[in-house]
């Protein structure tokens, strides 16, 4: 009786060690992996899964946006997700011969074995791609333009890249100032568009399309209608019979090879022709392949291009 008490004792202490064991296991994994993500900078908007590579050599970037950042931090992107970064007038050339993915194509990713997958943070393939590598998603919106460089610079160990690029631009649009207001007056309003299939879109800040240099960074303001109902959503659809209500002192329209034609039956149209902006010949035409996204790589061109418009325009 007495070895039976001594056996169930013994079970009993050996079961309690191996479920504290179990336990210290689990707390230790969960605090070792807390360490990982925690090691990485805390930024607004960035979420990581898994520990993301100091200097990653091959990146598959499946968030189009950031693709002029990556490449100006000279970060290894060895993919391009849209047609429009392979046709971008600033970056374009550095797409050469990469294959286009998208988080979609799992198989495909997981053959190019990279080191880092960066997506954007409603991407609805995360959990897959995370098993493949570490995975950076990052929040569209969340930062300005200018932020997002400096944090990039942060997560990719490039800060004094970040920095330096962050001084030599502000420069540059100081400069561009100067240049403008021999041409400009401060309160002159832009109004900025581009066309999608044959429907007309207006946009406001931090939405591309030279949004970004016009209302951020060189600081003109656009018509009171279109800050009252374009800029809460960041664009807008309008119908030719209204766009004269929101054009200002002057329309950036973005044309490529693919929305010509829709931009070429708007500007037959009496609508059009009537709009003053348009009569006083303040119509500034843009590359859209150029002025789409605004990463470093594309405002630098985007600052001289629009300056030079201007100037034609007066």
């Amino acid at each position: 009786m007495k070895g039976r008490k001594l056996l169930t004792l013994i079970f009993l202490i050996t079961t309690c060690f191996l479920l504290v064991a179990c336990s210290s296991s689990k707390k230790e994994a969960s605090k070792s992996e807390e360490v990982n993500i925690s090691s990485m900078p805390k930024i607004k908007g960035f979420t990581y899964y898994g520990d993301v590579p100091e200097n990653p050599k091959k990146v598959v970037n499946l968030a189009y946006s950031y693709t002029g950042y990556l490449l100006k931090l000279g970060v290894n992107v060895s993919s391009y997700s849209l047609d429009l970064e392979k046709n971008s007038t600033a970056f374009g050339d550095k797409l050469k011969g990469l294959p286009r993915l998208t988080s979609a194509d799992i198989e495909a990713i997981a053959a190019q074995e990279p080191d880092l997958i960066i997506v954007f943070s409603l991407d609805e393939n995360i959990d897959k791609l995370k098993k493949i590598a570490p995975v950076l998603a990052i929040e569209f919106g969340a930062s300005d333009y200018l932020q997002v460089m400096d944090q990039l610079g942060q997560v990719f160990g490039k800060e004094k890249e970040a920095k330096a690029w962050r001084q030599d631009w502000d420069k540059k649009v100081s400069q561009t100032k100067k240049e403008l207001a021999h041409q400009l007056n401060p309160a002159t309003t832009f109004t900025v568009m581009d066309f999608y299939d044959k429907n007309i879109y207006l946009y406001g800040p931090e939405f591309g399309r030279g949004s970004e240099l016009i209302y951020r960074a060189l600081g003109y303001k656009a018509p009171q209608k279109v800050q009252e109902d374009v800029f809460k959503k960041g664009w807008f659809g309008v119908s030719q019979e209204v766009l004269g209500d929101y054009i200002g002192d002057y329309a950036v329209v973005n044309t490529n090879k693919d929305n010509q034609k829709a931009a070429s039956s708007l500007k037959e149209s009496d609508v059009w022709k009537n709009i003053p902006a348009v009569k006083e010949k303040h119509v500034l035409t843009v590359d859209y392949n150029l002025f789409y996204f605004a990463d470093p790589m594309s405002l630098e061109l985007q600052l001289d291009a629009f300056a030079t418009a201007v100037k034609k325009a007066n």
